[in-house]
């Protein structure tokens, strides 16, 4: 019975691992028949349900950058793919230092065994025999037996002159790389995000701007057809200015598209589904004065401290260092240590008392083919690329401050030229039409000013965005998460950079929100 039932379950656990299907003999099967059919999935396999809903607090007031900002940390996913891979550096980490201590592992070892014996007749002791055979005065007796034996073994690393604690070293100074670069993640995203929301407001500026626009034209037009019913201008004042308006009307409706498009890479870039519907506050109607931004050198030395991805680079040729003395370190002896101990039981009742060995031992690579003069090659190579990603990194962290320091003077000064120019245009434009009402001015002069006052509104929300993107900008390139840490923002000098929309409602500026956070 029992070899009826050990024979089987032997057959069973073999196979245990094992569990073909027709790919072992058909594969084909599994791929499309044709070029031009598509490929079929089978029933068994059935799309993901998607994750769960974002985290997106419930208020009725219009977000800040600062909410926003907020909302795209919890849902963002690089950052959430940033975090794993930190930890998994981590736990790989950890893991390096377990090699430090003692490896004990344990067995255990069943065997039962069917052995023939022969022996002679008058020899015949055993009493409990599963099948004999006579022949003459030879008996051929099956004897069954089993052995079971518990066995502990340690293993300990002595001393191996310091490519253990390098190899840990470089597993150490690739966690320190993963943690800077989950923090570069981060910051990218604050500047991605404050970029996104300062071209949707733009946006939305610009579609403001677009229904004054269509204002203005409807005032012109109005004129013109007053005039043409007067008799004191022709009909073709009235077209012309009938063709501005349906221009400006036909930009309005387009700039709708770039309005949403705006919003949906927003929200993308938050790790939000674009068909959600968040309403943000309006662009800020105060600046502070370009005399608060430090000099470039002073700003390349805070980078030097708080770039993430700089820290990273210099994070990775570290562990590349440690990894180039281990592999140097090879060639050397290792010291060891094992001791095993166990004991054998028998059927029957007997057993030894127990069985140790303990054993010392020094090892060390004589020859194995250049594998580890390659292997120092390798990692000497490594330490070169990893250096030079270093110095990479920091002439474009250079590179990115002095252009973002450059562009926020430029921006503050197109931002001052805007905003006259709006005045200046809006002024023209008003004397413009009221000269033509009059009969002394032209429609030409009136479009003319029109579309100067069109421009103006543009270049005054373009000059806004700028300035608001340079100082992201600025603050991403060298490194900080928070303005304060620049210089005291007080004193501001405040600038009216929306006079004619006032469609605009006054906010906190980027400086005063960040330092709120």
């Amino acid at each position: 019975m029992g070899r009826r039932v050990a024979i089987p379950l032997s057959i069973l656990l073999t196979c245990a691992g094992c569990y073909p299907n027709r790919a072992i003999i058909d594969p084909w099967s599994y791929a499309p028949a044709r070029p031009s059919e598509l490929w079929l999935p089978p029933k068994s396999i059935k799309p993901m349900a998607f994750s769960d809903d974002p985290e997106i607090p419930e208020q009725e007031e219009p977000y800040s950058l600062g909410e926003l900002i907020d909302i795209a940390l919890r849902n963002n996913q690089q950052t959430k793919i940033t975090w794993a891979e930190a930890r998994s550096a981590a736990a790989n980490y950890g893991q390096s230092q377990s090699q430090f201590l003692p490896e004990i592992n344990g067995s255990f070892l069943y065997t039962r065994n069917r052995q023939p014996e022969f022996v002679t007749t008058g020899a015949l002791t055993s009493t409990n025999p599963q099948n004999s055979t006579s022949l003459g005065t030879t008996t051929i007796l099956d004897i069954y037996y089993s052995y079971w034996t518990p066995q502990v073994s340690l293993s300990y690393l002595i001393y191996d002159f310091g490519t253990l604690r390098a190899t840990s070293e470089a597993a150490r100074q690739a966690l320190y790389n993963a943690d800077w670069t989950h923090n570069d993640a981060i910051l990218t995203l604050l500047q991605t995000i404050m970029n996104d929301y300062y071209n949707y407001l733009y946006q939305k500026q610009l579609l403001i701007a677009d229904v004054a626009n269509i204002e203005t034209a409807t005032m012109t037009l109005e004129a013109a057809e007053a005039g043409y019913t007067t008799g004191v201008h022709d009909v073709s004042d009235v077209l012309q200015a009938k063709t501005q308006l349906l221009q400006n009307q036909t930009i309005w409706a387009s700039q709708q598209q770039n309005v949403e498009n705006a919003y949906t890479q927003m929200l993308n870039d938050m790790g939000l589904p674009a068909n959600m519907r968040l309403k943000t506050q309006n662009l800020p109607t105060t600046v502070p004065s370009k005399e608060i931004i430090p000099p470039v050198e002073t700003l390349i030395a805070v980078a030097d401290q708080n770039r993430p991805d700089l820290l990273a680079a210099e994070a990775n040729l570290r562990s590349k260092q440690k990894l180039l003395r281990a592999a140097k370190s090879q060639f050397l002896p290792k010291f060891n240590y094992n001791f095993d101990i166990g004991k054998d039981y028998y059927n029957g009742g007997l057993h030894d008392v127990y069985n140790f060995t303990s054993a010392f031992s020094v090892s060390m690579p004589l020859f194995q083919g250049f594998y580890y003069r390659n292997a120092i090659k390798i990692a000497e190579a490594n330490r070169e690329a990893a250096e030079e990603q270093m110095k990479q990194t920091e002439l474009s962290m250079i590179q990115e401050i002095t252009s973002y320091h450059f562009n926020v003077n430029v921006a503050y000064d197109t931002l001052q030229f805007a905003t006259a120019f709006l005045a200046a245009a809006e002024e023209q434009y008003v004397v413009a039409l009221s000269q033509y009402k009059q009969g002394t001015n032209t429609i030409l002069n009136v479009v003319s000013a029109q579309s100067s006052l069109i421009d103006a509104r543009a270049r005054l929300a373009s000059s806004v965005q700028q300035w608001y993107t340079s100082l992201a900008n600025l603050a991403y390139a060298t490194g900080i998460l928070s303005p304060n840490q620049l210089a005291p923002f007080d004193n501001r000098q405040e600038v009216d950079i929306c006079q004619a929309e006032e469609e605009s409602e006054a906010i906190n500026p980027l400086i005063e929100t960040e330092d709120e956070e």
